[in-house]
């Protein structure tokens, strides 16, 4: 009987670590992403940004700050110092590219221009576990988001597509 349960804790180690060994897939990161925002672990949130992650347009990013930094000050600065909650509507996977509508929910929004909420798609780039590129895009057609964002400056494009 020992036999028999030694076989099956070996098995049970080699399937973990057969588990472990595969890179996460984009949706197990994205879920991890939204786990850590709601978390406030910003740790856990620089641990899946890649070394070689795209830019951040983000206009608090100093020329100082390397790409992983100035990504992780964009998330540290939007959603999770203002413990904005992250409601995700729908996923879109063509690859590496995963596309996250979502509601974004946050007292930023109701002190900054009354509303309650905004919404808009999370676009990110990711391979091998980590986060590679990553751009939130407002859903300027939706009344409260355009009105947040048209109060902090920001409109939409001209031409540009919605999510």
């Amino acid at each position: 009987m020992k036999t028999q349960h030694l076989l099956a804790s070996v098995l049970l180690a080699v399937a973990g670590l057969a588990n472990a060994a595969q890179p996460a897939t984009p949706a197990a990161v994205f879920e991890q992403y939204v786990q850590a925002v709601h978390a406030a672990d910003m740790a856990a949130v620089r641990v899946l940004i890649a070394s070689d992650v795209e830019r951040s347009d983000f206009v608090g990013c100093t020329a100082q700050m390397d790409n992983p930094a100035c990504l992780a000050f964009y998330i540290e600065q939007t959603v999770v110092k203002p413990r904005a909650q992250l409601k995700v509507i729908s996923v879109q996977l063509r690859g590496d590219e995963l596309q996250a509508r979502l509601e974004v929910r946050s007292e930023l929004y109701r002190k900054t221009a009354g509303v309650e909420r905004i919404v808009g798609a999370d676009v990110l780039r990711i391979t091998d576990g980590k986060i590679h590129a990553f751009r939130f895009i407002p859903d300027f057609n939706d009344e409260a988001t355009a009105s947040f964002f048209a109060s902090i400056g920001i409109k939409p494009p001209a031409g540009s597509k919605q999510p």
